[in-house]
């Protein structure tokens, strides 16, 4: 499949939406594990829907959806968002979802960078946040490594399997992320 290269990275880069990979979206999207870390493992995703989700970024000027590929295969290992952009004031969400198989390697950190290039050299954005479960610690621990602070949390926001957890609040300033560039 080949993929519009809109941000270059070591073994990644970030590439336009294909409509052919809305199977491999919904595998990802479906998957429990991986949807447990979002703390949305009760929902379900059809292809329908799916599409319905990607054109309402694609044709949206406040939010972006790319597909992560890894550059030596050319296969698509992921997603990464970025939301509730605001222009006028600088400021967007993250968001990142990788294949359990490229999990742990490494690949997460470089994904969020090419992220943050985007939302903060692109974009010219100020101030990304995103939000994590606290049980994820992985995550916590990449994204800390990236430049992010735990600017705050919302206690107890996801009773999951008789526990309940707390959603975890990070957040990257542009000169951060230049200064450790």
């Amino acid at each position: 499949m080949t993929y519009v290269n809109k941000l270059d990275g070591d073994r990644l880069f970030l590439s336009l939406s294909k409509k052919k990979d809305l199977s491999l979206y919904n595998e990802w999207l479906n998957d429990f594990n991986i949807n447990l870390t979002f703390g949305r493992s009760h929902i379900t995703f059809n292809e329908e829907k799916q599409a319905e989700y990607i054109e309402d970024y694609n044709n949206s000027f406040d939010k972006f959806f790319f597909v992560i590929v890894e550059k030596k295969s050319n296969q698509a290992i992921g997603i990464g968002l970025l939301y509730d952009v605001d222009f006028v004031h600088g400021k967007a969400t993250l968001g990142l979802l990788l294949d359990k198989s490229y999990q742990s390697k490494g690949y997460g950190k470089e994904a969020t960078n090419l992220l943050l290039e985007y939302s903060f050299n692109i974009l010219n954005l100020n101030n990304v946040m995103l939000y994590v479960i606290d049980f994820n610690e992985k995550a916590i621990a990449m994204y800390e490594k990236c430049g992010f602070k735990i600017m705050g949390k919302r206690r107890e926001a996801y009773p999951i399997n008789n526990n309940v957890y707390d959603e975890i609040y990070m957040d990257i300033l542009k000169k951060d992320f230049n200064e450790i560039k």
